[in-house]
């Protein structure tokens, strides 16, 4: 009886401790995805030279940083892969303030560890940030060539990384919460034990650390060594594993790379670190792996969330017993370019709506109030060229090689439809992701061109200019390139309205309304204290119709346009609201019962 107690007693224990470690604070919370070297220039004295970028080739002749805000598709160029336009971290600082402005509560940067790439997913190293994002990258740079990379107790913290460390207590300063990616899985060929293999091989203390093939055999003038990519990208080496682990040399490196940046000061803290991870091609790497980091990440900050990088519904990774707290929900993405975006290939109303359901069916009840709603990404084309160009596969069927993707800049109805998108984002049920410049109305086709230069209204850009030279068959033009100022306007409108209304972050969500034949839909977000009806009409018609809202007596406030409205029943047991809404529109009532 009294073992019976105790079993009883310890699984009330671990619900408890389930319970504390999951980051509520991140239930509807909206956040804003920043690709660091195209976000802004805070510092050109720290802009990469040419042996950062090609270590192991000349650069091209007169390679030079871009300039920021240069024509996309200038002949006069680098090649995409090849340029640098010098984003760094003081840039995001010095651009918090418009962040808050615009109502986000959450950044997720993507990799700021030292890479060679402009997209950092080919990490040198995970224990220090970026050194060209930093002051010093020349000091730094020695810094870390003091250290031996395998023993934490001589790691030193670089410029970069104390300004990394003061961009996150500034964003902690204003009340937000930060994430950074963590790309486990590979490294790139300048990753420092990877080097040492490749220069050691059979006899490096990190042989063990990769997937191997062969060695070279020094006795042939053939070298002989061959090793696993990602993807079979030899780029992109990957770490070697069992079938439910990494292997426990970089499995143990990093851990102390995750206690690194998650307690700065190791004084059991975690206020001066960062709140998060975004884990990148997290199915890729072993589930045992996972597990044992996510404790390990608990054990830091039980609030800290843990976003995987989830193309498909996961039941098995977002679950009570799956080590992720959250996903970056491109099912999500997948039902609204099908349904919001599509044209001839749209999907009826009821469909959609079935396709939402089927994500809350798939995770528990806590988990969906921390799904990523996001659209676009770095690994699509832009939202709003999505929209210029409806009917396509979502992801990869976005850039040159496509002869029928337009690249032109999009226009009105496409940014009307965009709004209806972001409405959509800020009232259903989710934590909504917003791209950067998405806000502003920043166009382009899939990777690289989505990942171009913030567009910041102080300054003045080259025209962009599309020609038979740029690589695409469609969308010949001059393009004016500016920030546009009523869709930053909506956008800051419709996020006030997600942050100051409860319902909205994490209430519950249930559809009143659906018509296959008008493209209407509505559906109301609840919880203790209010309730929000929002209703899309994506149809091309103006249309009306009648809401039964089960009250006999209520007042409405469209938050919105500001209309009021009161309404006392005729019949009962309840009243009808008529629904009057122009096409391709939307209304969000907050409904207040006086019954």
């Amino acid at each position: 009886m009294i073992l019976k107690k105790i079993i009883i007693l310890l699984s009330f224990v671990q619900v408890l401790n389930a319970q504390n470690s999951f980051p509520d604070w991140a239930k509807g919370i909206v956040w804003y995805q920043i690709f660091p070297e195209r976000f802004a220039n805070g510092d050109a004295a720290n802009d990469p030279a040419p042996d950062k970028i090609f270590p192991n080739k000349s650069a091209p002749p007169n390679w030079k940083i871009t300039p920021w805000t240069s024509s996309w598709f200038s002949p006069s160029l680098p090649h995409f892969n090849q340029r640098r336009y010098g984003g760094d971290i003081q840039g995001i600082i010095d651009h918090l303030d418009y962040l808050k402005d615009l109502g986000i509560k959450g950044i997720y940067l993507n990799p700021v560890f030292d890479a060679v790439s402009l997209h950092k997913y080919d990490g040198s190293t995970y224990h220090h940030i970026d050194i060209n994002f930093g002051p010093d990258p020349a000091g730094d740079k020695l810094l870390i060539a003091s250290e031996i990379p395998d023993d934490p107790e001589t790691w030193k913290w670089t410029s970069a990384d104390k300004l990394f460390l003061k961009l996150v207590q500034e964003v902690h300063k204003r009340g937000m919460k930060i994430i950074i990616d963590g790309v486990f899985n590979h490294v790139g060929t300048q990753f420092w034990a990877f080097r040492d293999l490749v220069k050691n091989q059979q006899n490096s203390k990190f042989k063990d650390w990769f997937q191997v093939l062969s060695f070279d055999d020094p006795s042939t003038p053939k070298n002989e060594f061959d090793y696993k990519g990602w993807w079979n990208a030899k780029s992109l080496p990957q770490f070697n594993r069992t079938k439910d682990d990494l292997n426990t040399g970089p499995k143990q490196y990093i851990f102390n790379s995750t206690k690194r940046w998650m307690d700065p000061d190791g004084n059991g803290s975690y206020s001066d670190g960062i709140d998060g991870w975004r884990l990148d091609v997290a199915r890729d790497v072993p589930l045992g792996f996972w597990k044992d980091w996510n404790k390990l990440v608990k054990s830091i900050n039980p609030k800290a969330i843990i976003v995987a990088e989830l193309w498909e519904l996961s039941p098995d990774f977002i679950s009570d017993t799956g080590p992720f707290d959250a996903l970056m929900n491109y099912s999500f993405a997948f039902a609204v370019d099908k349904y919001f975006i599509a044209d001839k290939k749209k999907i009826s109303t009821s469909d959609f709506i079935d396709r939402l359901k089927e994500i809350l069916k798939t995770y528990p009840q806590k988990n969906q109030d921390v799904l990523q709603n996001l659209v676009d990404s770095h690994d699509t084309e832009r939202l709003s060229s999505m929209i210029k160009n409806p009917d396509r596969d979502y992801d990869r069927d976005g850039n040159e090689s496509n002869l029928n993707f337009d690249p032109g800049k999009p226009g009105k109805e496409d940014y009307k439809k965009q709004m209806l998108i972001a409405a959509l984002q800020m009232t259903y049920k989710g934590a909504p992701m917003i791209y950067y410049g998405d806000e502003v109305g920043m166009w382009g086709a899939d990777d690289p061109h989505d990942r171009n230069p913030m567009v910041w209204s102080n300054l003045k850009y080259e025209n962009e200019i599309i020609n038979e030279s740029s690589g695409f068959h469609k969308g010949f033009g001059t393009y004016i390139v500016e920030p546009n100022e009523d869709l930053l306007n909506y956008y800051k409108k419709i996020i006030a309205i997600h942050n100051s209304n409860s319902a909205l972050r994490d209430g519950d969500v249930n559809f009143l309304y659906s018509n296959d034949a008008t493209g209407v839909f509505a559906f109301v977000r609840s919880d203790k204290y209010e309730n929000i009806i929002t209703i899309f009409n994506t149809g091309n018609n103006n249309q009306e119709f009648f809401l039964n809202l089960g009250f006999q007596k209520f007042s409405w406030l469209d938050l919105l346009t500001g209309e009021t409205g009161q309404l006392t029943g005729t019949r009962a047991p309840v009243t009808s609201l008529k629904i009057s809404i122009p096409s391709v529109s939307v209304k969000i009532l907050k409904i207040n019962s006086e019954e």
